[in-house]
């Protein structure tokens, strides 16, 4: 559906030529406080006094947890003192299912290659904003009810809430106005908007016939044991008096649900998954080469809590490196129920050659319908990969107090550099080489290369004291800044000449060496993760983006080979993080 949408905005854009100083891009809500499960809408809107050209259609933005009902679009001209203005756009409906402050990051539209974007727009989320209701209001030959699936329900069952108008008269269907939902206490309420076949039509009640037509249906999932109460849903009705229409308020009865604890006997790798699923676990290939990247793909299909489900774990056998998983949602909201499935895709790179065994996947859930614990297993998956086999010895150690012999520790800023002198570079490769190949030469060309070490460090030592007693810890980190700048100026090249292969190489070494230098990590320590979490002591933001930075670039590099990558944009986003980090002091 929205694909379609953006296809025909980007034909309605396409209309016409560009005056770009009289085009404005800006998104409006229209509430910025709302209640829980309260619908509101954001437009986003193009203003012209001139006729415009898109280059492709609206890139609409992620709404920051916010849940996307639906999206229309917007097309309409008005006039301000005689003078013509155009508006084009999307507007996008929008519900929060639980309290908080959202950021609906900008929307994005490119026109004659200018790129514009809209502000980031805050809602905050609260409950009780909504006006108390008086339940089991009703008039005579009219009255709304609430109908709910299964009264009984286990924690996070997946049940279907109906609110129903009944009416004598269908003359009184058109007088209806004013909907009005409450706030759902501890439940999670997503919002049906597609409706079912009779949601209008004729019954019989205590002999006198009624249309039923209903007015909202809801997925509900209880996040809370015992009894949970659902306050009134309301509608006003517009009724001919005296002094004209008059508007008549209805509401339903309160609905109380029983909700059930899950019972004991949760298996191990039980994560809160109720409803009826099925798995799928494919591997792209069973044969590989050494360092070539492959995908694995898990799938989880059915109906329940999807919103909430956990992907499983999956246990990888040493030297099968696998990078931070893309996941895909595609399940909606049905009148019957949360349906569809979440597929999550995983790539994997050996290190080193050999038969790997990858162990059987499980999924674990639990049914409500059977009222028991399922388990769902994979089939174990075989690689054969063809390279080098993983050195006899432990190498990690070893090649960790050769890469430390890199680093310069300055006791204030501990900068590190990432060059190793060519002769000791060469020295690993052969001790490497030595020990993968030919085992019982191993000892000798160790006890060589740690007499090469020590002999480097006694040499360097002396040289880095000195060194350090010039230095200021001001000048060292201006050394370091001077290097990182080389770096960009290299990678801004490679861009140029778009070699993708060698961009992403530096752009990871870039990245890495930012990371350790602000993390104050020794090159052994550092992971990912643990340099994530001293960048956020520094400043949470930076530390979000560098992550974010290292995963696409890393992913990036062992990407599908249809896939492309925008050198250009990736190079101007690190430099802009550069921009900004550069200015931090190491603490």
């Amino acid at each position: 559906m929205l694909r379609i949408l953006y296809t025909y905005l980007l034909i309605l854009f396409a209309s016409i030529p560009l005056n770009a100083q009289k085009i404005t891009f800006e998104a409006e809500v229209n509430k910025t406080e709302v209640s829980v499960n309260e619908r509101f809408f954001v437009q986003f809107l193009l203003t012209s006094q001139e006729k415009i050209h898109s280059d492709e259609p609206m890139d609409l933005p992620n709404f920051g947890g916010l849940q996307h009902l639906g999206t229309s679009q917007i097309n309409r001209v008005q006039y301000d003192n005689g003078k013509m203005t155009q508006l084009f756009g999307v507007e996008a409906v929008l519900v929060a299912e639980q309290e908080g402050e959202f950021t609906i990051a900008p929307a994005v539209l490119k026109i004659n290659g200018k790129t514009y974007r809209t502000q980031a727009i805050k809602v905050k989320v609260s409950k009780g904003l909504k006006p108390e209701v008086r339940g089991g209001q009703r008039i005579q030959g009219a009255f709304i009810t609430t109908e709910i699936s299964e009264p009984n329900p286990y924690l996070n069952q997946e049940i279907i809430l109906v609110v129903k108008a009944y009416v004598r008269d269908y003359a009184l269907l058109h007088r209806l106005r004013n909907f009005q939902e409450p706030d759902f206490s501890n439940v999670v309420a997503k919002f049906v908007s597609e409706k079912v076949q009779d949601h209008e039509k004729q019954v019989l009640i205590n002999g006198q016939t009624f249309i039923a037509k209903e007015l909202a249906r809801y997925i509900l999932f209880p996040q809370k044991s015992g009894e949970l109460l659902i306050d009134p849903f309301s509608i006003d009705v517009l009724i001919s008096g005296y002094y004209g229409a008059e508007a008549v308020s209805l509401s339903s009865d309160p609905l109380r649900l029983n909700v059930k604890n899950l019972p004991s006997g949760k298996p191990k790798n039980f994560q809160g998954a109720v409803g009826e699923f099925t798995m799928n676990t494919t591997l792209s290939k069973n044969k590989a080469k050494q360092e070539e990247s492959l995908h694995m793909e898990v799938e989880i299909i059915g109906s329940g809590n999807l919103n909430t489900l956990q992907m499983p774990e999956i246990d990888l056998p040493e030297h099968l490196e696998a990078y931070a998983p893309k996941k895909r949602n595609a399940f909606e909201a049905r009148p019957s129920g949360l349906k569809g499935k979440i597929v999550e895709n995983i790539i994997l790179v050996p290190q080193y050659g050999g038969n790997y065994k990858i162990s059987p996947i499980s999924f674990s859930y639990f049914d409500p319908e059977k009222a028991k614990y399922v388990t769902l297993k994979s089939k174990p998956f075989h690689l054969e990969v063809e390279g080098e086999s993983p050195p006899v010895v432990d190498s990690t150690q070893l090649l960790s107090h050769l890469d430390q012999m890199n680093t310069v520790e300055d006791t204030a800023t501990q900068v590190k550099t990432s060059i190793l002198p060519k002769k000791l570079k060469e020295a690993r490769t052969q001790v490497v080489e030595s020990v993968s190949t030919n085992y019982t030469h191993w000892l000798g060309a160790l006890l060589g290369l740690l007499l090469l070490i020590g002999l480097f460090f006694g040499f360097r030592k002396k040289k880095q004291t000195s060194k350090q007693r010039e230095l200021t810890s001001s000048q060292v980190q201006k050394q370091f800044q001077g290097e990182v700048q080389q770096a960009l100026k290299t990678l801004k090249t490679m861009a140029k000449d778009q070699d993708a292969v060698a961009f992403l190489s530096l752009e990871e070494n870039i990245l890495t060496t930012i990371g350790r230098h602000y993390a104050g990590m020794q090159l052994a320590d550092f992971t990912t993760e643990s340099a994530h979490a001293q960048l956020k002591k520094m400043d949470a933001d930076l530390a979000e983006k560098w992550k974010d930075m290292l995963l696409n670039c890393k992913q990036a590099k062992y990407a599908f080979s249809g896939e492309s990558v925008d050198l250009t944009e990736k190079y101007a986003r690190l430099e802009s993080f550069w921009k900004l980090i550069a200015r931090r002091k190491v603490e």
